[in-house]
């Protein structure tokens, strides 16, 4: 097997494992979670969570990698060139998707980043029984905040990650953009 190959097997099964994340935290899980008692359900779906962020920020990490070194094998990368590529390829359609793809890369990282540092943790733990009324009151509206924007983020992160994965396989065909 060539490394252009593996190069492709890896970068293709690291997104095959960030979108069939995102299509089990968004349709499988949430049914799942749903049928049993609500305490329970929301540990599950913690703990799910917790696994499902390892498996994304990991595949993010090996998409970044491999499509650098799928470029750079294929004889594409270009240092210094115009965003790392030769310009002849980066005035081609081929190119331009190439960039969109980084692009879109990007916001999922900063998808990933707002729900693993600012709304993962805000779901995190008990709300204290000593708190006041007020206080346990404003706890609870921070964690439905914090929930109803995960489900938000998680489905415009799969949205993103669907639309960079059509654009790639459309490569094949010299690319979209």
């Amino acid at each position: 097997m060539s490394l252009g190959v593996l190069y492709g097997v890896l970068h293709d099964l690291a997104f095959s494992v960030y979108i069939g994340g995102l299509v089990y935290a968004e349709i499988v899980l949430p049914p799942a979670a749903n049928a049993i008692a609500p305490a329970q359900g929301m540990v599950v779906r913690r703990k799910a969570g917790d696994l499902q962020m390892i498996a994304a920020w990991s595949a993010l990490f090996l998409i970044l990698i491999t499509g650098i070194l799928r470029l750079g094998h294929m004889g594409m990368l270009a240092f210094p060139g115009t965003f790392f590529l030769k310009r002849e390829v980066a005035e081609t359609s081929f190119g331009q998707t190439i960039f969109t793809m980084f692009g879109l890369w990007c916001v999922l990282v900063a998808i990933g980043v707002v729900m693993t540092f600012v709304l993962r943790p805000r779901l995190a733990g008990k709300i204290d029984p000593t708190l006041s009324a007020a206080e346990r009151e404003a706890k609870q509206r921070q964690m439905m905040s914090a929930a109803r924007w995960l489900s938000i983020l998680l489905r415009l992160d799969l949205a993103v990650a669907v639309t960079a994965a059509i654009m790639g396989a459309s490569l094949a065909y010299g690319g979209l953009v």
